[in-house]
């Protein structure tokens, strides 16, 4: 697309040599809004006024003359902006696979009413209560939406589902009903209460399209197209780094600079995972085909290359911030500095190159003719970069090698060359994954698409799983429980028989399954949204409207305005998004009528009162059945990733299994085997990937923990819960780094196809480093229990036996790995083979030991602080001690 001939051929550079920043345009709306001084600002206020002014547009149905028969067709275009309120989010990927959802969920129960109108055209109003008629009703019902809540249908399905045919349901039971439905395929009445609701449903999907596609105002918001921005901006930034990380490694001192790299590490982080994001429903925009299918494809390859580069290079700030700066290391990086800039200058402008070509959605056998032609230049230029690369690799393996035998005396490894030999091999690491994605280009090969007969086969795969049977019977308490209040209705007048508004409100109101723990404190925040809402739309309609000829200006203005705040709070906020969509949608409903229409107060207090049940229910199925504790749950998931850290450790030490204890001079990795039987692009990441998604998992559960209400329970230890994911995270990269560092190594052994392997379980059978491995994993169990014990202990009831555990982690205190390194470093270098790799650091034994060597201490480390952080932890008394 504009993309790709924006950035146009080539790499542009500054005078310096360094690649241009790639900047691109910003369309007009966004510029008004101050993009150049806050772009999040920009971007939601873009899309909340782009929804704002699409409603007022809608609204004007009701105040302008020539445009009110618009609802006289048996739809109600103030349906159709509650139906654009539920469907418009961020892009078009994610705006169609809501408005995809919010049809489906309507088309069923429609489907349903021509069954059972069809069956039974009078309903019951010709019948009894608990006549075959009635009975067929209620059977239907029960079965028609617990099939929605027991099966694992998509929230946007079931919302819309069960909130309709509550309604439709309640009317067919009801004696004095006067709705008209349609009774079959062969009598569509589109004035009907099903019909109509499903046509407005329509127009509402459409439109809610339009929104997010171009227009004046400013670009399409496409997902892929913000993905192919951030991209490209993190390939850049990801060069720049390095470059400004060597400049200042090479220096003679450590220096505050250093340390700023780490929070400059961790917006590049916050980058790459806000890429996951846009990503995620990309496949709504192009279904896997064509050129931006394989942009799609390109960029979820180069996702899992980003997640791996920026795990070294937080190892790398790791290795700068631990060096003591001495003269050997200022003598070492005067030899090898030269080549350390040049790997990262060329290595940077070989992966600007592939991802801008990734970003194209680059193909060489789908071009033609002057596409074709420039496509063999684009090809030309990668190529030479991937040959200047491995220039660059081998030279720089070449000078280092001789300048360590210089510097250090020694062509192993050394305790005051470790970090040296980390940064190097972290380098060369990131100049092997760029040569890597460049070679992905060129092979013209992508994932396997997954069209659209694909992708609804899965879909429905997926949906005929079943949920938890804790998540039915909360959620069946709720709907089912509000639905039969409405049937018998309240007395006073508070609520009339055969009303459904209460339980088609608790199908917006269901927490998904897992995260129900905090779901009392958000019903209640919901309620301001569904309340608020209500009230304030009817407020604002009371006061400012009028059947004036200027009454449709008034309206309008006063729609845009209102709707575009509730719209920027929905977009903007992760706490309260959810409330500024119920605002935006119940505000239009009350809002959005004739200018002679007008709610009673007896009716919004009617309306208020209906939302309150909804709300009471859902609360009831919550503490009826007893949903998960959100903190519960988040420690589950933290202590299900550290189990995974803990088996892939005695797998990369060959130390076994809990209960067996492997002789220290006969290890094996299990890494390597994994590799031979699997392929080492399969073995790569698959840890990264089940850690990387429980530690997520972990982190956004938890940041729920503190809402949930405790009747009972002491407050949510957010410190030691803090510390313990950040401490896991911590572990999980330097884990992460030992098995690329083995996987490539290894990878690089079978291309060779020499016979040989990675010298690791030479490494790791060295006494010393054997003793070290088993002690950590011995304090790994302690600490680890510890910790578990601590987080799911909610009462102020003594903890048992926690006095023996505390006195056994006292009694041998663990040390960093500093006083035995000489030994270690010693024995490692006895252990590998003299012959040194003069074709890249990657296959060179002694800076992959450096690697296992320098994440095994980091892990001690954060043992260490998790140690610390649980002997703070107010559970434990000086008794226990």
């Amino acid at each position: 697309g504009w993309r790709s001939r924006y950035l146009g051929n080539g790499i542009s550079l500054e005078p310096d040599g360094s690649i241009t920043k790639p900047v691109f345009p910003v369309g007009f709306g966004q510029r008004l809004l101050g993009h150049d001084k806050n772009s999040n600002f920009a971007i939601w206020a873009d899309l909340s006024l782009r929804c704002a002014v699409m409603c007022g547009v809608i609204a004007l149905t009701y105040w302008v003359p020539f445009l009110e028969p618009l609802n006289n067709y048996g739809w109600s275009m103030q349906y159709v902006v509650v139906i654009i309120c539920f469907s418009v989010y961020m892009d078009i990927g994610n705006t169609t696979s809501l408005a995809w959802y919010n049809f489906y969920g309507t088309l069923l129960p429609t489907l349903n009413v021509f069954l059972m109108w069809g069956f039974c055209p009078d309903g019951v109003t010709k019948s009894e209560t608990f006549s075959p008629t009635w009975w067929f009703g209620m059977i239907d019902f029960v079965i028609f939406n617990g099939a929605f809540l027991v099966l694992n249908v998509p929230v946007g399905v079931r919302m819309f589902a069960l909130s309709w045919q509550a309604y439709f349901s309640m009317a067919f039971l009801d004696p004095q009903n006067t709705t008209k439905f349609s009774t079959g395929l062969d009598d569509v009445i589109l004035e009907g209460a099903a019909v109509g609701p499903l046509v407005g449903t329509i127009f509402g999907c459409i439109i809610s399209i339009l929104v997010v596609c171009l227009s004046p105002w400013g670009y399409a918001l496409t997902g892929l197209g913000a993905a192919q921005e951030q991209a490209i901006g993190i390939a850049w930034s990801e060069g720049m780094q390095w470059k400004q990380m060597i400049k200042l490694y090479k220096g003679s001192e450590s220096t505050i600079e250093i340390d700023r790299l780490k929070g400059e590490a961790k917006i590049l982080e916050a980058k790459v995972h806000k890429l996951d994001s846009m990503m995620s429903a990309t496949w709504w925009e192009c279904f896997d085909l064509w050129k931006a299918g394989r942009v799609k494809a390109h960029i979820t390859e180069l996702q899992g290359k980003l997640d791996c580069m920026h795990d070294w290079l937080k190892g790398s700030i790791q290795a700068m911030q631990e060096e003591d700066f001495n003269d050997k290391h200022d003598k070492l990086m005067a030899k090898v500095g030269d080549q350390l800039e040049t790997l990262a200058d060329v290595g940077g402008k070989l992966m600007f190159r592939a991802v801008k070509m990734g970003i194209n959605g680059f193909a060489m056998s789908k071009y033609a003719g002057a596409d074709a032609a420039l496509a063999q230049i684009e090809q030309r230029e990668l190529k030479a970069d991937m040959q200047a690369v491995a220039v660059a690799q081998k030279e720089l393996a070449e000078v280092f090698a001789s300048s360590r035998q210089e510097v250090f005396g020694a062509n192993t490894l050394t305790p005051d060359s470790l970090g040296e030999h980390f940064f190097v091999f972290a380098l060369s690491t990131y100049g092997q994954i760029a040569t890597e994605y460049a070679e992905y280009i060129l092979s013209d090969k992508r994932a396997e698409p997954q069209g659209i007969l694909k992708s609804c086969f899965n879909g429905v795969k997926d949906t005929l799983a079943f949920n938890s049977l804790n998540f039915i019977m909360r959620t069946s308490v709720g709907f089912f429980g509000a639905w039969v209040i409405g049937y018998f209705g309240m007395p006073g007048g508070i609520m009339a028989p055969y009303s459904s508004t209460a339980a088609g409100t608790t199908a917006y109101l269901m927490a998904a399954e897992g995260k129900g723990g905090s779901a009392i404190m958000k019903n209640v925040a919901r309620f301001q949204g569904t309340g608020g809402g209500t009230i304030i739309g009817q407020l604002l309609f009371t006061t400012l409207m009028t059947c004036a000829w200027y009454g449709g200006i008034i309206g309008f203005g006063v729609v845009v305005i209102y709707e575009f705040f509730a719209f920027y709070l929905y977009f903007s906020s992760q706490s309260f998004g959810y409330v500024g969509l119920l605002l935006a949608a119940y505000g239009a409903e009350h809002m959005i009528m004739g200018c002679s229409s007008q709610d009673t107060p007896g009716g919004v207090y009617n309306t208020i009162v209906d939302q309150t049940m909804a709300i009471l229910c859902v609360t009831a199925g919550d503490l009826i059945i007893g949903n998960r504790s959100s903190g519960h749950l988040a420690a589950e998931a933290l202590f299900t990733m550290t189990n995974i850290l803990e088996g892939a450790m005695r797998d990369l030490f060959g130390i076994g299994s809990h209960d067996v204890n492997t002789p220290r001079n006969k290890r094996h990795c299990a890494l390597i085997d994994r590799i031979a039987d699997h392929g080492a692009a399969v073995v790569h990441s698959a840890h990264k990937i089940d850690i990387q998604s429980k530690h997520m998992q972990a982190e956004s559960i938890g940041s729920e923990a503190p809402l949930e209400p405790r009747f009972y329970r002491m407050p949510f230890k957010q410190g030691l819960w803090d510390s313990l994911l950040k401490c896991g995270g911590h572990i999980g990269v330097n884990l992460c780094c030992i098995e690329y560092a083995i996987t490539d190594a290894e990878a690089r052994h079978a291309r060779d196809k020499s016979g040989k392997h990675v010298a690791v379980d030479a490494m790791i059978s060295t006494p010393t480093l054997g003793k070290i491995a088993d002690d950590t994993m011995a304090r790994w169990e302690k600490v680890f229990s510890l910790a578990e014990t601590l987080m799911l202990h909610e009462t102020n009831d003594k903890l048992t036996n926690l006095s023996m555990s505390c006195k056994q982690l006292l009694g041998c205190p663990m040390e960093k790995l500093d006083p035995s390194l000489p030994a270690i470093v010693e024995e490692i270098s006895q252990a590998l083979s003299s012959s040194i790799s003069t074709d890249s650091i990657l296959a060179d034994g002694v800076s992959l030991a450096s690697v296992l060597v320098m994440m095994m201490s980091g892990i001690i480390d954060r043992i260490n602080t998790m140690e610390e952080v649980c002997f703070k932890d107010p559970d434990i008394g000086l008794e226990d001690l």
